[in-house]
């Protein structure tokens, strides 16, 4: 019996290559990625006459490019400077260092005013909010009070600080707390507090100004209008600190406050919850402003724009043959709003009002074979059975004579 023997084949030896990425020297044969420093150092020569020497010559390696690039990519972009935004006639410097998330965003469908009232007084606002003044803004519900100063941070990246005071919220985080660890106790400080002390940085690292929106003032509970003392005392630069000392506030920061009435409540009993204001503290707020319903003009160019699908299948709603070309719903609002003014309406008809009707009257084509002729007077069930039945028999008898159909009467 013969034994076979065998042995393994000795297994093939892998050879391992490393590829040099460094670009070599022309003039000693020094390798690097980078050859600037060294050809200064060790020849006294500049790019430029290292190149002029030796044309076509390498002084930076693909992998330095590709990790320089890989860098700037990571960065960003610089931020752009120079850029101006025209608000309302007005050329406010737009800061581009500024991140988006640290400004209010701009309002759906959002346009200037550009007739009326409204466009004096948001003008004004404007001029306030550019010059850092600190400001009151007050009128009814849906005026574009706190939408403005939305306008204007979105447009010209101002960092906004927006505090809103509904009854029962503690705002103390907002400022300071009393911490407990380990340690010991402590304060802890919040959004605002920083923002009032330290201002925003931006993308450059440099802190700026912020603007503080206190929205809805009037509205201050017993304990909110304890920090909103505090915070009108810090309108002469310095506020209370949770020690009892004076903090500085950081230069520049303003404050806009805005209300549904004037700081003396609401005389008229429409908006129970709206409370006196103390006289010493609305004179530290700076200069006082009604804010107006936008001229139907510019209103029902932003109602066309939301409802682009309601416009399309009755015109009529919103444009006509009269002079001033005001459609069902412009008439309808002219006609509410004068007897709400006059006070032979008790209700609020908004903006929010309008697109509730609007919005009601999307439902309508959405579940119709045809556009019904009576649409709009379908859609002002949104807001007119939310009203009294006195009150919105009163209603009706006003916009009675701008429906298509009227609005008196049974569908």
């Amino acid at each position: 019996m013969t034994t076979a023997s065998t042995s393994a084949a000795p297994a093939a030896t892998q050879t391992l290559s490393v590829t040099d990425a460094r670009v070599e020297c022309a003039e000693c044969g020094y390798k690097s990625h980078a050859l600037v420093s060294h050809l200064m150092e060790a020849h006294g020569l500049t790019v430029a006459d290292y190149l002029s020497a030796h044309a076509g010559a390498a002084t930076v390696s693909d992998e330095a490019l590709k990790m320089l690039k890989t860098a700037a990519v990571r960065r960003g972009a610089p931020a752009p400077t120079g850029l101006t935004a025209n608000l309302m006639g007005i050329q406010i410097p737009v800061d581009g260092a500024v991140p988006e998330s640290e400004c209010l965003p701009l309002p759906s469908n959002y346009q200037f005013p550009t007739q009326g009232a409204a466009r004096g007084v948001f003008s004004r606002a404007i001029m306030a909010m550019a010059r850092g003044r600190n400001a009151f803004i007050w009128g009814m519900p849906g005026t574009g009070k706190d939408a403005i100063v939305h306008a204007y941070s979105a447009y010209t990246r101002k960092p906004v600080v927006m505090v809103t005071f509904r009854p029962g919220t503690d705002l103390s985080p907002w400022f300071y707390t009393r911490a407990i660890d380990k340690e010991g106790t402590s304060w802890e400080f919040g959004h605002l507090w920083n923002a009032l002390v330290n201002g925003v940085e931006g993308r450059d690292g440099v802190a700026r100004a912020a603007l503080v929106l206190l929205s809805d003032v009037d509205r201050a509970d017993e304990a909110q209008a304890e920090w909103f003392r505090i915070l009108t005392d810090s309108i002469s630069g310095r506020i209370l600190g949770p020690d009892g000392g004076m903090v500085p506030l950081f230069p520049g920061t303003q404050f806009i406050c805005t209300a549904n009435s004037c700081g003396t409540g609401d005389a008229r009993g429409r908006m129970g919850s709206a409370n006196p204001i103390d006289a010493s503290i609305m004179d530290r707020l700076g200069r006082k402003m009604e804010a107006k319903y936008m001229d139907w003009v510019d209103e029902g160019k932003i109602l066309r724009a939301k409802y682009p699908g309601v416009a399309a299948a009755d015109p009529s709603i919103f444009s006509d043959s009269s002079e001033k070309k005001l459609g069902q719903l412009g008439h309808a609002t002219a006609s509410l709003r004068k007897a709400i003014d006059n006070e032979d309406l008790y209700a609020e008809f908004t903006h929010r009002s309008l697109c509730a009707i609007l919005d009601e009257c999307e439902d309508v084509l959405h579940y119709s074979a045809t556009t019904p002729d009576n649409l709009l007077k379908h859609g002002m069930r949104a807001w007119l059975e939310g009203l009294d039945s006195e009150s919105r028999l009163t209603a009706n008898r006003l916009i009675d004579p701008h429906l298509k159909g009227g609005a008196l009467g049974d569908d």
